[in-house]
């Protein structure tokens, strides 16, 4: 089946989320972006048959992934570090719900971030994803403390706006480093 542009949005919308949740089981790149690049051709395949909500069609991804690493597993040996590290059965339905959520929270914070100016998104990086202090930041970028503090309220509140409530609050928890 050919790609439409609908196809093709929906395809760069999701492609970094769904390498990343296939990465979370492989631990190999080039192995993710496969399975991702799989599940969408599947979904090609059989899109006449989905319902056309983009619900549906992230589930039918995610499942899609999760099936083709199931499969990988009986076949080849190349994921056995993921299987060896954790202890998973195919009923293990809510550790791949939490790898889920874990992705889109993750794909939703990293595109609320690129969208900062490149300043802010420097000093925001910097505060809650690698967790410097502001002086630490102050003193790296050679800018004042306030100057921090202003551009972290700042890109807090653009953050705000982006993210969804709930995925806002838990940025707010996970990362919180103190202004």
């Amino acid at each position: 089946m050919k790609a439409t542009d609908q196809d093709r949005l929906l395809f760069k919308k999701h492609y970094r989320a769904l390498c990343y949740f296939a990465w979370q089981m492989v631990q190999d790149e080039e192995t993710a972006e496969d399975l991702a690049q799989d599940a969408f051709v599947a979904y090609l395949n059989n899109k006449t048959r989905l319902p056309a909500d983009e619900n549906t069609i992230k589930s039918f991804l995610y499942t899609a992934i999760k099936h083709a690493v199931y499969n990988l597993n009986r076949r080849n040996k190349v994921v056995r570090k993921f299987w060896e590290r954790t202890e998973f059965t195919e009923s293990d339905e809510m550790d791949y719900e939490h790898q889920i959520i874990r992705t889109e929270f993750t794909s939703a914070v990293h595109v609320a971030l690129e969208s900062l100016p490149e300043g802010c998104r420097k000093i925001m990086t910097m505060s809650y994803v690698d967790g410097y202090s502001n002086e630490e930041i102050a003193q790296e970028l050679q800018i004042s403390v306030n100057t921090i503090k202003t551009q972290k309220r700042r890109g807090l509140s653009v953050l705000r706006e982006k993210l969804n409530f709930n995925y806002f609050w838990l940025f707010v928890v996970v990362y919180s480093s103190g202004f």
